[in-house]
């Protein structure tokens, strides 16, 4: 797995996921691919606080940035490593969420304290992208 790569695609993302465009695919497309996904609930967890903190309007412009661009990378089909290969095709993006999520742990992890438990549910919103079809 190339970590640079991975990197570097990421910070490509941060100006997409900055613009109206990045945003709506990423409200369109995150809840749907989250309830694909399934498994991984450590990682999900994080996916559902990163989602919640890029949605919440008090989170900085910059702060959407990095998060965004995980989240873009997360939903894309075609990065680093295909998607379309089961497994290994979540790791390189585990790799991309650990990166940004490091890059603010302390914000995220605040943010997540301060959520309900129920909050983090986001199947409601995987309910009414689908009704919206």
């Amino acid at each position: 797995m190339n970590r640079q790569k991975i990197i570097e695609l990421v910070m490509k993302l941060v100006d997409l996921a900055r613009t109206s465009k990045g945003k709506r695919k990423i409200y369109r497309e995150f809840p749907r691919k989250i309830k694909k996904t399934g498994g991984i609930q450590n990682l999900i967890q994080q996916l559902k606080v990163m989602y919640l903190y890029f949605k919440d309007p008090h989170t900085s412009k910059t702060k959407k940035g990095i998060i965004g661009a995980a989240l873009l990378y997360f939903i894309m089909p075609f990065d680093v490593v295909s998607d379309l290969i089961p497994v290994l095709g979540l790791v390189d993006d585990g790799i991309a969420i650990a990166i940004v999520w490091s890059m603010v742990e302390k914000e995220l992890r605040q943010y997540a304290q301060q959520l309900d438990s129920d909050i983090i549910d986001i199947t409601s919103e995987v309910e009414i992208i689908e009704e919206e079809k």
